[in-house]
C-alpha cells in the first residue's frame, strides 16, 4: 500500500506533532478490523483491561499485542498503508512495526484518557516514532475525540507515565521524571487540537507529544479506536527501569536498532 501523505501533511506533523488524514481506510479495512476488534472483546486476551474499573461505570477497555494471535489485526499493522503513512510522517526510509493497542469506550462511560506522553512508557528512545491511530466510529467531543496539545512533542521534557486506571498510580511513584503539569486546570495556556473524524480516518502522532481524551458521555455512540505504533531508522533499544513488558524478551542488546522478529520491518514491504 503506498500512502498518500502530502508535503503539507509532512510539514505540520514537524511542527504540530499531529495530523489528522481523511480516509485513508476504506470500508472494508474499517470492516475488518471492527469485526477483530468484537471477537477481542468477546475473549480478551491476556493483557486486556478495562481502565474505568474502579472510576466510573461504563467500560473502557484496552488490549495490546493482538497482532499475535489474530490475522486482521495482524494484516492492519503489517499489510495496510499504515506503515507507508509512519515513515513518510517521520521522515524514514523505513518502518519497524512496534506493537497494536486497543482503545474502546463504551457509551456512559465518564473514565477519561488521562493527559500523557507514549515514549515515557515504553523502551525505545529516539524521535522517528509514531502512532498512527485508526477511527473506527463517528467520533466528537460527546464521546471521548482525543486532543493534542500541538508542539509539545518539542517542549524537550520527559514526563512521568501517568496510570490510566485508578489504583496504579504506585506503578510510577518511584519514577523521578516529573509530573505532567495539570492541564486541564488552566486550557487557555495550551494550543490543544482536536478533530471530529468518520471511520476510516486516522490520526498521526508523535510519541513524545502530551495528548489526552475526555470520557464517553454519551448513551449511544461507541468510541472504538486502533492505534498502531511503529518506528523509524533513528529509533532503538532502551530497556530503562519503569518501560512496560512485552509478551517476550525481543533478544535486542540496549542501543541496538528496534528490528527484529517482535519488531518485524514493515515499509518498505518485501518484493
Amino acid at each position: 500500500m503506498i500512502s498518500s501523505v502530502s508535503e503539507t501533511n509532512v510539514a505540520d506533523y514537524e511542527v504540530d506533532g499531529v495530523v489528522c488524514l481523511r480516509a485513508q481506510f476504506d470500508t472494508s479495512w474499517v470492516e475488518r478490523i471492527r469485526a477483530a476488534v468484537e471477537r477481542d472483546l468477546a475473549t480478551p486476551g491476556p493483557n486486556a483491561t478495562n481502565f474505568a474499573e474502579g472510576s466510573s461505570a461504563g467500560k473502557f477497555f484496552g488490549d495490546m499485542f493482538m497482532w499475535r494471535s489474530d490475522p486482521d489485526f495482524r494484516a492492519a499493522a503489517l499489510e495496510s498503508s499504515a506503515p507507508a503513512i509512519a515513515a513518510t510522517l517521520m521522515g524514514s526510509a523505513h518502518a519497524d512495526f512496534f506493537y497494536d493497542q486497543l482503545f474502546v469506550k463504551e457509551p456512559a462511560t465518564a473514565h477519561p484518557t488521562p493527559w500523557h506522553q507514549d515514549q515515557p512508557y515504553w523502551p525505545v528512545k529516539g524521535w522517528q516514532i509514531a502512532s498512527v491511530w485508526i477511527a473506527l466510529d463517528r467520533i466528537d467531543g460527546s464521546n471521548g475525540a482525543i486532543e493534542f496539545i500541538a508542539g509539545s512533542h518539542k517542549w524537550g521534557v520527559n514526563y512521568r507515565p501517568t496510570p490510566f486506571r485508578k489504583g496504579h498510580e504506585i506503578k510510577f511513584t518511584s519514577s523521578d521524571l516529573q509530573q505532567i503539569p495539570d492541564i486541564d486546570a488552566d486550557r487557555r495556556k495550551y494550543d490543544i487540537r482536536c478533530w471530529d473524524m468518520e471511520p476510516g480516518d486516522c490520526l498521526v502522532f508523535h510519541a513524545m507529544i502530551v495528548h489526552g481524551a475526555p470520557g464517553n458521555d454519551t448513551v449511544g455512540a461507541r468510541r472504538r479506536g486502533l492505534s498502531l505504533r511503529y518506528t523509524g531508522d533513528d529509533a532503538r533499544y532502551d530497556p530503562r527501569p519503569g518501560t512496560f513488558q512485552f509478551p517476550h524478551q525481543p533478544g535486542l542488546t540496549a542501543g541496538a536498532p528496534m528490528t527484529c522478529d517482535l519488531f518485524p520491518r514493515v515499509w518498505p514491504p518485501r518484493p
